[in-house]
Order: structure tokens, then C-alpha cells, then sequence
């Protein structure tokens, strides 16, 4: 838009010495300036933001029992999850555990404030770029020609109202990329979630099976210790000698730090578990007993739709949409930054002038050349991490198929070895109580048997392991006791 001087003119007449119209406009203006100001000081103030300080908390937030918990179900980030009954008075199972972590979790938590933080940059995107004022004052301070006398010399202003234009061409790339990011945030909160729950399974089998194992220790060292008492009787009546006593001892002591050790990884698993619930660490969990798990037969439908269902993948997909309207916003940016702006000024002669200006980028050197280069490097290595993300993915579903495949296979054939120990194992003491075999030999088909129970419980705490990790990759929505 152009404008002609004159109606400018015309407007407002040359200034005329001693003038009491050029005085009336002067203070007019002058009103007009000081309450817009009063008035943009007062809107400012109440639409400002006021500090206050938030002191840090100084005792741990850790809840001291179980039943105090209020779980709401529409929390829970599986479907699956929201329908379970969550009752820990008779015990808790697997998928209440993973129930308490997804909302006790202290990590998890301080993760969702992550949400806030997204919505915040989404706000801050939305937002109109604020218009830019400048001003300046001049007044003669000494003068040695007889021009500076007389009505002429006044004190000169002038003020300035800019806007950035190129900020509202940007601001749809601006938005969309806020937008993207806010999304991609939500879904790693998801993924979290999810992998929190799993990380939860974990401890419980790992706990359930330890305390089995303890129990299959304790019994070990209780026969090593009757063992040991009655070659210690034997040795001081002379009916054994040196080696044997010695040949008991060591298996005692052998048998001693076994069970110390599964003592010590008990105590490790069950803090673990408790640091992961968001418990304090003396809180006893009633945890259900496992049962073998069910096969891992994969839906392969689930595993061609894992682009549109796990959270990690979506949320990469996510973060790749934002880094394309990072790009786009770029492209934007290497054209000319454009400031429009209104002028007002009065010159030292008394001479008040109204006008527009308009400052233009020229886009020469820079062409904001290296911002995009940089957008779609990023945007490649985005592609690149998903593709990446995504064959690993598939990779480790495969081995772990197979993994659970092999580790079935070794357990059954325990399971079928079992009862044959167990036959032999009570006709060996038959034969001990009737004084056809030495205490020696029952106590080593004891003990055969024995470990064998505990590589029945070790490979079952695999296959869960296993099960769990499945569950994990694939996505399962399947929640079981």
C-alpha cells in the first residue's frame, strides 16, 4: 500500500510558530500515548505469570502397605489391564503386580510430567508472535547559530510499532511439529508403562521361583547336615575314618553357600521388586504361585500390525511426522524475513510526521541453507532408527521363539526324568532303612535328585522369562493369573 505525501500534509499542517493548533495535536497525541501505555501496562501485569518457589521434598514418597493403593482403571494403559479385578487381600499375581507398577512407579511418575512439559511447547507454539515498539527522544542541548533560537527549538520523538511477518508463514509448520512431538511424547509414556508392567512380571516369576529354590537348598543342606553329625558320631566311636568326616564336611559347607547365595539374590529380587512397586523396602509382599506357562505360539497378524500398535514404533513414526514439519518449517524460513511497522515522529523543528516502514532480509549469502541441511540430515537418521528399531524388532521375536522352543523341550525332558529319580529315590530308602545300601550312596540319589528339581525350576523361571519378554515385543494383550 503507497501513500501520497500531501494528504499527510494536509493532515497535519506544516508546524507554524507558536501555532495552538500544532499545541492541541501535540497533546493530544501525548494523552493518546500516556493512557495506551497505562492501559498496555495494566493488561500486561494481569495476564503475567507470578514466581513461587516449590521446595524439594526431604523424606522418600513410598507407600507403606499394599491395600492403602487406589488403582482407577481407566489409568491402566491396556485395555486388558482395566478389566482384571484388582484384589490384593488374597494374594497378588502377576498381572496385579504389573497392575501396582504401572501406578506406583516413582519413575514413571516423574516420566508423565514429561506430558506437561510437551503441552507446554504445544501452547508456546500456538501462540502469535508479540508485535515489536521502539521509540527514541532528542532535545537541543546548545546551539551557536542564530537558527536555534525561537519557536523551532522543541524537543523531537519518534516511535515505531513492528511485526514479524515471517513468524505467522511459519507458525502452521511451527504447530504441526509441537503437535507431532506432544504425541510422540505420550506414546513413550505409553511404552514405558508398558515396559514397566513387563519389568514387573519379571521380578515376580523371578521371586516365586527363588523362594522354591530356597526351599530345595534348605532341604540339601538339612540331609548334609544329618549327614555330617552322624559320620562326626561315627569318627570319635572309630567305626569311619578321616576322609569320609572330611568328604561330609565339604559337602555341608558346599551346601552352606549355595543357600546363602540364593538367600542374598532373594533379598536383591524381592528390593528390586519393591523400589519397582513404589514400596518401602519392608513391605512383605503375598505373591501367587506360577503355574508352567502356556505356549508362545505368536499371532503372526500381531506381528504385521506392531508399525501401528507398539507404542515405541508409533511414537518413532510420530517423532519422524514432527522432524517433517521441522523441514518444512526450514523451506519457510529461506524467504525474506519481513517486518511491517507504523512510524511516528516530531523532528527538533516542531515537524510531526506518520508513515509506514518495512524491513526486508535479503536472502544473499545465508538462504537459511544450513538449518535445512540440517532438518533433513535429522529426518534421515530418524528413518533410519525406525527402520532400524523396526528389524530388530522382528530378528528378536524370531530367536525368541525358538529360544522358548528349546527351553520346552529341555524341560519336559526333566519333567519325564523326574519321576524315575523319585522311584529311585524311595527304593534307595527302603534299602537304607533296611540296611542294604550305606547312608552315602541314598543321600547322593537324594541329592540327584534334588538338582534336577532345581533345573526344573530354573528352566521354568527361563520360559517365563521368555514368555514375558515375548510379550513385550509382540505386544500381548493377554493378562493371566
Amino acid at each position: 500500500m503507497s501513500f501520497d505525501p500531501s494528504q499527510i500534509k494536509t493532515a497535519f499542517p506544516a508546524p507554524i510558530a507558536n501555532s495552538s493548533l500544532l499545541n492541541n495535536v501535540n497533546a493530544r497525541f501525548h494523552r493518546a500515548a500516556v493512557r495506551a501505555t497505562v492501559c498496555a501496562a495494566a493488561l500486561w501485569l494481569t495476564g503475567c505469570a507470578t514466581y513461587s518457589p516449590v521446595p524439594l521434598e526431604q523424606k522418600p514418597d513410598l507407600v507403606k502397605n499394599v491395600s492403602a493403593l487406589t488403582i482407577d482403571p481407566e489409568s491402566l494403559p491396556v485395555r486388558a489391564l482395566r478389566q482384571y479385578p484388582f484384589n490384593p487381600k488374597d494374594g497378588l499375581d502377576m498381572t496385579e503386580i504389573a497392575m501396582i507398577a504401572v501406578v506406583n512407579n516413582p519413575n514413571l511418575k516423574a516420566t508423565r510430567r514429561k506430558a506437561n512439559v510437551a503441552g507446554a511447547q504445544l501452547f508456546d507454539a500456538r501462540l502469535l508472535p508479540d508485535p515489536m515498539i521502539s521509540s527514541n527522544l532528542s532535545k537541543i542541548l546548545s546551539c551557536n547559530t542564530a537558527q536555534c533560537a525561537g519557536p523551532g527549538d522543541t524537543s523531537g520523538f519518534g516511535g515505531t510499532l513492528n511485526y514479524n511477518l515471517l513468524a505467522l508463514i511459519t507458525r502452521g509448520a511451527r504447530i504441526d511439529s509441537a503437535s507431532y512431538a506432544k504425541a510422540q511424547v505420550d506414546l513413550n509414556i505409553l511404552w514405558s508403562e508398558w515396559q514397566t508392567a513387563q519389568q514387573a512380571r519379571r521380578l515376580y516369576v523371578q521371586a516365586v521361583y527363588q523362594v522354591q529354590k530356597i526351599a530345595l537348598l534348605r532341604h540339601v543342606r538339612k540331609l548334609y547336615s544329618q549327614r555330617y553329625a552322624f559320620s562326626s558320631r561315627a569318627l570319635k566311636e572309630g567305626n569311619l575314618t578321616m576322609d569320609v568326616v572330611g568328604t561330609d564336611l565339604t559337602g555341608l559347607l558346599q551346601a552352606n553357600t549355595r543357600l546363602n547365595q540364593a538367600n542374598q539374590q532373594e533379598n536383591q529380587i524381592l528390593h528390586n521388586l519393591n523400589s519397582l512397586l513404589g514400596l518401602q523396602p519392608k513391605v512383605t509382599l503375598k505373591l501367587v504361585q506360577l503355574t508352567e506357562p502356556h505356549g508362545p505360539a505368536v499371532d503372526k497378524s500381531l506381528i504385521k500390525t506392531l508399525p501401528q500398535r507398539r507404542p515405541d514404533l508409533v511414537a518413532l513414526r510420530a517423532g519422524y511426522q514432527s522432524q517433517e514439519a521441522n523441514v518444512r518449517k526450514a523451506v519457510l524460513s529461506q524467504f525474506p524475513s519481513i517486518s511491517a511497522g507504523v512510524t511516528r515522529a516530531r523532528d527538533n523543528g516542531g515537524l510531526n510526521t506518520i508513515g509506514f516502514s518495512i524491513s526486508l532480509t535479503l536472502p544473499v549469502f545465508n538462504r537459511n541453507r544450513g538449518k535445512i541441511a540440517i532438518q533433513r540430515a535429522t529426518r534421515a537418521r530418524l528413518r533410519q532408527e525406525y527402520t532400524a528399531r523396526l528389524d530388530t524388532t522382528h530378528v528378536q521375536i524370531d530367536m525368541l521363539e525358538r529360544q522358548y522352543a528349546i527351553i520346552e523341550h529341555q524341560l519336559n525332558r526333566v519333567k519325564r526324568n523326574i519321576p524315575k529319580l523319585e522311584n529311585m529315590v524311595d527304593q534307595a530308602q527302603r534299602a537304607y532303612q533296611a540296611g542294604n545300601i550305606n547312608s552315602l550312596i541314598y543321600l547322593n540319589m537324594q541329592f540327584g535328585l534334588i538338582n534336577k528339581q532345581i533345573e526344573r525350576i530354573n528352566l521354568e523361571k527361563t520360559l517365563w522369562d521368555t514368555r514375558v519378554a515375548l510379550d513385550t515385543l509382540v505386544g500381548w494383550t493377554k493378562w493371566e493369573k
